[in-house]
């Protein structure tokens, strides 16, 4: 296929939040194969921003109630590895811990942790997975004693996690929590330690497989399973492909998967490389979450974070029905057709409109009409807008309805910003650009 600057953006879009016109212009002189490349193998992408926590320069930003909250907005708007952010996000939907639920500095720590292995082996993310402080408190791990072991991590890293309700039984919990005991966290320190005093060491079976098991069996056990392969395979389809698995495409993921022992880079590699993940027929099709959305636009036009804008992105999301960092429960956030109701909807335009007419520049608003002849034909100026917005179509009746806003008389230079800013929030809050 030829390779063009859409198919540059489309790519941004799904394997980021968007990135500028500039990005997008550097993917595509890339050429295709160099800009899976260079999306995949982010680690030779220089970038500081995961460096800094504490980008408003608050006097404690642990102290803060959404200190790291807000950094970690800042991090994913500003970093220069699209794929990191965005499967940094990612995983953040699938091992859940809310920021509230563990306090902020075990939630750092966390967040660090799963960047560190978003795109390395899954078996060697489960394993940190299980230690981590956050989700020990979270999963009541931290409590678990070999007197009285918990069972809720043992059950939510089978059923939600990895294999799936299929292989599991209920004994199987029972015997994951048991070689799941003897980790703890500290306090006032917050440092995860194992205390062999609260291990049970005694036999136990666990999908099959008998011995003096303890937490790193347990999770080699789970990430060898092949079910795991399939789900995680199956996930990753549908928050980066289409919601609409294709079999034949999934099966080649996991395939993948068993080839690498469960690489997540080599998984995503391919993922990239499907025939659908460029199919016309899957553009346009994943509803974007109010995250995508918001850092999307953001990104597009250039726009900055500071600490108050920062905790509008959170109120914006929260309206549009997800709260960033705050999963409500082990299962994850709502995502596609469960983020289409009524006051979830009307969240989505407000959100465009508080960007547009109130963050915007007239240097952000620029981007969007430079180049354009003076006067400026009304379509001209609409089909513009929209593209570098990142739609390509627009419908039908979304075109006539702006139409008949700008009407046919071309746009005066005096009336320019305006009017292209009206066109941009007409766009953003259009159907067409809810998806991507």
């Amino acid at each position: 296929m030829t390779w063009t600057p859409e198919d540059a953006a489309h790519l941004l879009r799904r394997a980021g939040f968007g990135g500028t016109l500039e990005d997008v212009n550097r993917l595509h002189a890339l050429g295709k194969t160099g800009a899976i490349d260079a999306i995949v193998d982010y680690e030779k992408t220089a970038d500081s921003v995961w460096s800094n926590d504490n980008p408003f320069g608050l006097p404690d930003v642990l102290a803060e109630w959404d200190g790291v909250r807000t950094a970690l907005l800042w991090q994913l708007l500003k970093s220069r590895r699209p794929l990191q952010a965005k499967l940094l996000w990612f995983w953040h939907g699938h091992f859940t811990t809310p920021s509230s639920a563990a306090g902020t500095l075990l939630f750092r720590r966390q967040m660090n942790t799963w960047r560190t292995h978003a795109n390395g082996s899954f078996a060697a993310f489960l394993s940190a997975v299980y230690k981590d402080g956050a989700m020990l408190e979270y999963l009541n791990g931290s409590y678990s004693h070999k007197d009285h072991p918990n069972e809720n991590f043992a059950r939510e890293v089978q059923e939600l996690y990895t294999t799936g309700t299929g292989p599991y039984r209920e004994a199987d919990v029972r015997e994951a929590a048991r070689a799941l005991t003897g980790w703890e966290v500290t306090w006032p320190e917050r440092n995860v330690v194992f205390n062999p005093q609260s291990f049970d060491t005694g036999t136990k079976t666990f999908l099959g497989q008998t011995g003096n098991l303890n937490g790193e069996d347990i999770m080699r056990i789970l990430a060898q399973r092949p079910e795991t392969a399939r789900r995680t395979c199956a996930k990753l389809y549908r928050a980066f492909v289409s919601e609409r698995v294709n079999l034949v495409e999934v099966n080649a993921l996991v395939k993948r998967w068993a080839e690498t022992g469960g690489n997540i880079k080599a998984v995503m590699r391919a993922l990239f490389q499907l025939p659908s993940f460029w199919d016309a027929r899957t553009r346009g099709f994943l509803f974007r979450t109010p995250l995508e959305l918001i850092l999307g636009l953001m990104q597009r036009l250039r726009l900055d974070l500071d600490l108050d804008r920062a905790r509008a992105v959170g109120w914006m999301s929260h309206q549009m029905g997800q709260d960033p960092f705050e999963p409500p429960n082990p299962a994850g956030y709502r995502t596609g057709l469960r983020l289409t109701g009524a006051s979830m909807l009307l969240g989505r335009t407000q959100m465009a409109e508080n960007l547009i007419y109130n963050w915007a520049s007239p240097a952000s608003i620029a981007i969007l009409h430079a180049g354009l002849p003076r006067p400026t034909p009304p379509d001209q100026l609409v089909a513009t807008v929209a593209a570098r917005l990142g739609v390509t179509t627009l419908t039908a009746g979304t075109r006539a309805s702006i139409a008949t806003f700008l009407g046919s008389t071309p746009i005066a230079q005096p009336n320019l910003e305006d009017r292209t800013r009206s066109v941009a929030f007409l766009v953003a809050s259009s159907p067409e650009y809810q998806v991507m």
